[in-house]
């Protein structure tokens, strides 16, 4: 079995290592990950400039490019037929409509378009960006790979969009993996406001810094959707399959 791996962490992010450590045991894996980091970059492409393919060690690149652009490449570029793509593990959750917004998601997503089997999975942080322990996500993480590779109704262009709950103050053989749908309920988020310029004598324009900020541990749970499947404390999978 051949696995292409990416994600929008960049090349070097914990969580793309720790999957990659988890398929290698069971898969010959390529990674074509982003040479730096590229959240919330969704679905963008690289049309107007050269990209830069790096190889770094065997079967593993980065690329000046989105996680879109590095699931095309890895396709199209490397001369190997992959059985499945992954992409993660995310730093942060990716839920809900999150799911149009992430660049973890794009990587599989493009892979579907080749008719691909594809998974995506991103590790919800409840006291993000306090230090986070990577190790203690691997048998849960294992728990998920085995379950996506061992469901038979799945097709070339489908997609499994996982979120494994932050288990920091809860046991993790308690968690279970259960399939639902996508929240579509909005993200709650704040801009902050400041004055950037002072108001020119002549014109009514003033200049304005908005500074996004989301409250992602505020948002709406819609019952037994995504959403509330991971912050609840279990594993959310959402497949999403061809129209």
């Amino acid at each position: 079995m051949k696995i292409l791996l990416s994600n929008d962490d960049g090349w070097d992010a914990p969580g793309i290592k720790l999957l990659e450590s988890e398929l290698a045991e069971i898969a010959e894996v390529w990674t074509v990950a982003p040479a730096t980091p590229q959240s919330g970059i969704s679905h963008q492409m690289t049309f107007e400039r050269p990209m830069k393919l790096t190889q770094y060690a065997d079967r593993r690149y980065h690329l000046d490019g989105t996680p879109a652009d590095c699931a095309r490449v890895g396709l199209t570029q490397l001369g190997e037929d992959f059985d499945w793509v992954f992409s993660g593990v995310n730093n942060g959750g990716n839920l809900g409509v999150d799911f149009f917004i992430s660049g973890t998601v794009a990587a599989a997503r493009e892979a579907t378009f080749f008719g691909k089997k594809a998974v995506a999975i991103s590790q919800h942080r409840l006291n993000y960006p306090a230090e986070f322990d990577w190790e203690a996500v691997r048998p849960l993480l294992r728990r998920v790979i085995d379950d996506v590779l061992s469901r038979t109704g799945l097709a070339g262009g489908d997609l499994v969009n996982f979120n494994l709950p932050d288990c920091t103050e809860r046991d993790i053989h308690s968690v279970q993996i259960v399939e639902c749908d996508l929240d579509r309920s909005p993200l709650p988020f704040d801009y902050g406001h400041g004055v950037g310029g002072a108001l020119e004598p002549r014109r009514a324009e003033v200049e304005q810094t908005l500074v996004y900020k989301g409250r992602y541990n505020d948002r709406q749970r819609d019952p037994g959707r995504d959403v509330d499947v991971c912050l609840s404390g279990n594993v959310s999978a959402v497949v999403i399959r061809p129209t």
